[in-house]
């Protein structure tokens, strides 16, 4: 199949996202008269053209997705394309914004129309789900190597920064953290066991490989916070990022660390706290705020059915980790490309 028409064939999609009153995309009908950013026009050009008003700033994530670091290759083609999408979509989560479109560009060694079929039907259904266009992209021959680039929007007093936090500011995450990192291990067991999972263990590879990253809590919390990221390469490391821009420090506590039941069931509690604090691939939101936030922040969750923990809080110097008040010793490190011994 010739390039171009792989690309007519799976990955041009119509959208209809006009149940969104708010919606900016180049299929809502109200696009033409909306003074928010737009998507002018996307596949058909040598570029995407973005319609951008004065009062907002883009903001753009790239990641590169490749077999057998970020993802298994006989993984179903329709869970490698939402945690692709995912991915990306969670990195404007961590800047505030509202996403506009992305592109997709896919290495393949050889055209399967099969995965091709549920590589397509997921990006797609993940698109719709996250309410994000495709616009363009590439595709050529080679290894399995995916790369998205997303494009989103913030109203320029509104964005979550890394070198935001306050000593004093409270520190917290969304969702269940561990779960990911212990899927992981999990796959490596099930493949010489061949173990059927357990519905504790399925709700662990739920959330590795399909993860929902809080997007529109993330917009609203703009309000009450100016300082956030994704939680992507393990909560320690990531905060570490903005305890190192904002240059502050950070006390953690490890029994405040948000554990789902499935993860204790299959870890342990020990374990479990291990991989909430170094797992990585969450991709939920780690953030700080003023304490005088926290009943509005606890709010904004309660609306939008977001989980939230308060875990720490901002310091003067240094990260100390502890446990019922005493230091916690970390037996995981957090997921390092090139250095990495996990």
């Amino acid at each position: 199949m010739a390039e171009f028409d792989l690309i007519e064939r799976y990955f041009t999609f119509e959208y209809d996202f006009s149940d969104d009153s708010k919606d900016t995309s180049a299929n809502s009908p109200s696009a033409k008269s909306s003074k928010k950013p737009r998507v002018v026009k996307g596949i058909g050009d040598d570029c995407a053209i973005f319609e951008i008003p004065n009062k907002y700033q883009l903001v753009i994530s790239t990641d590169t997705l490749v077999d057998g670091v970020h993802f298994f290759s006989n993984l179903q083609p329709e869970l490698i394309a939402h945690k692709a999408l995912a991915a990306n979509v969670s990195d404007l989560a961590a800047m505030g914004a509202r996403p506009l479109a992305f592109t997709l560009s896919i290495s393949l060694p050889d055209v399967s129309m099969e995965w091709l079929q549920g590589f397509s039907a997921g990006i797609k259904s993940a698109s719709e789900a996250f309410k994000i266009p495709l616009v363009g992209g590439d595709t050529t021959q080679g290894p399995l190597n995916i790369n998205i680039t997303a494009y989103g929007t913030v109203k320029k007093d509104r964005l979550l920064e890394r070198n935001k936090a306050q000593f004093g500011d409270d520190i917290w995450v969304t969702g269940n953290l561990g779960e990911a990192a212990a899927a992981l291990d999990l796959h490596q067991k099930t493949l010489v066991n061949k173990e059927a999972l357990s519905a504790s263990e399925q709700a662990l590879w739920d959330a590795l490989t399909k993860p929902e990253p809080p997007l529109k809590f993330a917009r609203k919390l703009t309000k009450f916070s100016s300082c956030g990221l994704d939680i992507s390469d393990g909560l320690a490391a990531d905060l570490g990022h903005i305890l190192k821009k904002s240059r502050c420090g950070a006390t953690l506590n490890v029994e405040s660390l948000p554990v789902s039941d499935a993860l204790e069931t299959v870890a342990g509690t020990e374990q479990a706290r291990q991989y909430a604090l170094n797992g990585g691939d969450d991709y939920q939101l780690c953030f700080t705020a003023p304490q005088s936030n926290r009943d509005k922040i606890n709010k904004l969750a309660a609306r939008q059915g977001v989980k939230i923990s308060r875990i720490g809080s901002i310091t003067d110097n240094g990260l100390k980790v502890l446990l019922h008040g005493k230091p916690f010793k970390s037996e995981r490190r957090s997921w390092q490309h090139f250095n990495n011994d996990n």
